[in-house]
């Protein structure tokens, strides 16, 4: 029978970690910090790790993988479980990590005698991922970060067989909004065409979010895109995961190339750079400031200065999609994590979940 504990991610916004144990053996779901000044760790001990025989991670954001080097400096030496393209993404390698490839999605992968798990694209970071896990006779689903409707990547679920999990943990991470993200990129979109004497400054995150925003306004109009060069990377993985992009999307990269000639560009700058975001606001003074999620009031205050317009971009599953998750995962017992708006005795009712 399983045994669940929470480390943390549960009636908070970060340090996503949960521990799972059964017959004396313990798997652990993603290992985070909290994204504060003081960077608060899952509250792990050296007895979970006594029990520990793999550590699944879901992507390679800090609030999933921020305390792993903790793991490590416990003295946990077992399998660390991601996605190639999430590893290629964490700050420093570790020796433990064992990798999967697309050409395994949706196969059962053995860990050891009494592990296995399948994974499929949860849709908010390129290399982001979903599992589906076999311990002993129990069977685990953990969503990780999950977006139903992302504009470039792919979102999937576990192929309808008839599992009954023995628990759900699913992301809640947007639900106490109601949003539709191809509205959102209509409006940023329409926003744009309404202003074209000024430049836009958009602070950004490495995840999906990013690149959603950046193509769409490649297609629908006529401005040129800058990216600054902290966010370079996340596009080369664009390049060479395809797998991971719902088909026929073209590609953003051959876009950017061809249009570099607008007097009034789309600047995609690292919201963590604060210095770069200083100097982009003083060399382009009329440029407007457009936030697309929770963390506006993080940058720098002469930024603020600036004209600016709020457009939430969603990067997790908003109040209807925590509801259509929770009725298409058929589970004696869920957990809703990420957000402070959902805890631990949180349920759906029954007539919730025949709403279309």
């Amino acid at each position: 029978m399983l045994s669940v504990e929470i480390l943390g991610g549960v009636g908070e916004y970060g340090r996503n970690c949960f521990y799972i144990e059964n017959q004396r053996q313990a798997i652990l779901l993603d290992c985070g910090i909290m994204k504060d000044t003081q960077k608060t760790p899952p509250n792990i001990t050296s007895n979970h790790i006594e029990k520990l025989a793999a550590v699944f991670i879901s992507h390679s954001h800090i609030d999933h993988v921020g305390a792993l080097p903790l793991l490590q400096n416990m003295g946990y030496t077992g399998p660390i479980l991601m996605s190639h393209t999430t590893a290629q993404q964490l700050p420093l390698p570790l020796p433990q990590v064992r990798t999967f490839y697309p050409d395994t999605v949706g196969k059962w992968i053995e860990v050891n005698e009494y592990l296995a798990f399948q994974w499929g694209y949860s849709g908010h970071l390129i290399g982001s991922v979903w599992y589906k896990i076999r311990f002993f006779d129990e069977m685990i689903f953990f969503s990780g970060d999950y977006v139903v409707d992302s504009y470039l990547l792919k979102a999937t679920l576990p192929e309808e067989d008839g599992t009954v999990y023995d628990v759900a943990f699913i992301d809640s991470g947007h639900a106490e909004k109601c949003i539709r993200n191809l509205e959102v990129l209509q409006q940023m979109a329409m926003y744009v065409k309404a202003h074209p004497n000024h430049s836009f400054i958009f602070p950004s995150s490495f995840s999906g979010k990013t690149v959603d925003i950046m193509t769409y306004l490649s297609e629908h109009t006529t401005r040129a895109i800058r990216v600054d060069a902290k966010l370079q990377s996340l596009l080369a993985h664009y390049e060479e995961e395809h797998e991971n992009i719902w088909p026929n999307k073209v590609m953003l990269l051959e876009r950017l190339k061809q249009k570099q000639d607008s007097d009034h560009v789309l600047y995609f700058v690292s919201e963590q750079d604060a210095a770069q975001v200083e100097e982009l606001a003083k060399d382009y003074p009329t440029a407007i400031f457009v936030h697309t999620g929770y963390s506006r009031h993080a940058y720098n205050p002469a930024s603020l200065k600036h004209i600016s317009e709020e457009f939430f971009y969603k990067t997790h599953p908003d109040y209807w999609d925590v509801v259509a998750l929770s009725q298409s995962l058929r589970a004696r017992q869920t957990i809703y994590f990420h957000s402070t708006h959902t805890n631990l005795t949180t349920t759906f009712p029954k007539e919730e979940l025949k709403h279309d």
